[in-house]
């Protein structure tokens, strides 16, 4: 053979090799309503919230075809709707109407635990529990219950299920515990969500009570406001981050009215931070549950980022030194650290 002949030989392995490694590693199946035919379809890393790919939903279909190397956690998301968490492996993986996924190893090692949830839940539902004994029976079945995402974290600890179950609970640990899983379980480390978490609970420590306020500034239809335009020094200050769409939220605007009215005259004022919705919907908001505090628009995440608020409503009261003296407290809680915080004002 001649060097010519090696050259072409050489040349069409390599645009095989190429054409093996270009193949589609993985296949996403998920049957959705005719009504969603011709609309755009996102799948997404559900740890990044990245968008890695698009498709058409056609004859009551979203596929996804790609190539993946690890696999990690995915969702889909058309016409705006979040649908189920799965995870995206090599393999066929088929999601049905309900969200379960199958037809892969790790999605079905995550859809047992469900199943297992689910069982429970029945179990759970089916008994009377005005009859002792099957009360105690109800206990012993909702501890079971709630004992399965901490054995599934364990049982699966390096892997997106493990992850998964992790962040189920995580919300509810403090920074020494969500360190020490890490330290356990390093892969944990390099969850944009685990980091994230962990940022929110070090901003959250920064700006506990007892800890001076945080400023930061907005700018929005050419105007920039910060926060400590609105906490003037020799008055209380009660900060109120919220959205529109949040239910929580809205309701303890009848509690921070009542607080208003009852100090806006003997040292309170009241400023709202709107965080996470669209301007349109806050300015709706705002006249419909007449709101007649000064709001803060379009704040996104500049100040939840700022004070690790990992959920909304989240409500500061800031006394005249600018220290934060409450955090995070709602209805009754929040009249009270109000009430005692004016009665010596």
């Amino acid at each position: 053979m001649n060097k010519i002949s090696l050259l072409l030989s050489g040349g069409v392995l390599a645009l095989s090799a190429c054409a093996i490694e270009a193949q589609p590693n993985y296949t996403v199946n998920i049957p959705v309503d005719p009504s969603m035919d011709n609309t755009m379809a996102y799948l997404i890393d559900w740890d990044s919230s990245a968008k890695l790919d698009s498709t058409i939903v056609s004859n009551s279909l979203i596929s996804f075809k790609g190539n993946v190397e690890k696999p990690f956690l995915g969702r889909v998301i058309v016409n705006g709707n979040r649908g189920p968490i799965f995870i995206v492996e090599k393999g066929t993986i088929s999601l049905d109407a309900a969200g379960n996924a199958s037809g892969t190893p790790l999605n079905e090692k995550l859809q047992s635990y469900f199943n297992k949830m689910q069982s429970l839940e029945a179990d759970y539902k089916a008994l009377n529990l005005n009859d002792s004994i099957q009360k105690a029976t109800g206990d012993s079945i909702l501890a079971a219950y709630q004992a399965i995402p901490a054995e599934a974290f364990a049982e699966n600890a390096s892997t997106p299920v493990g992850l998964f179950w992790f962040l189920q609970g995580a919300y509810e640990m403090g920074l020494p515990e969500i360190d020490k899983a890490i330290a356990s379980t390093p892969a944990l480390g390099e969850s944009k969500r685990v980091q994230s978490l962990r940022n929110a609970l070090l901003a959250k420590a920064e700006t506990s009570e007892g800890k001076h306020y945080k400023d930061f500034e907005v700018t929005y239809d050419g105007k920039t406001e910060k926060l400590s335009d609105y906490v003037k020094p020799g008055r209380y200050t009660l900060v109120d981050f919220w959205a529109s769409w949040c239910g929580p939220c809205i309701r303890q605007t009848k509690v921070i009215k009542e607080l208003y009215n009852k100090y806006k005259d003997k040292g309170l004022d009241v400023v709202g931070v709107a965080v996470w919705d669209e301007v349109p919907n806050t300015l709706a908001a705002i006249k419909s549950h007449k709101l007649d505090w000064p709001c803060i628009l379009n704040a996104q995440t500049i100040p939840t980022d700022l004070y690790g608020i990992s959920g909304i409503p989240c409500i500061l009261l800031i006394n005249p030194e600018g220290i934060i003296v409450s955090r995070d407290k709602q209805s009754q809680e929040l009249i009270d650290a109000v009430d005692s915080a004016m009665s010596t004002f």
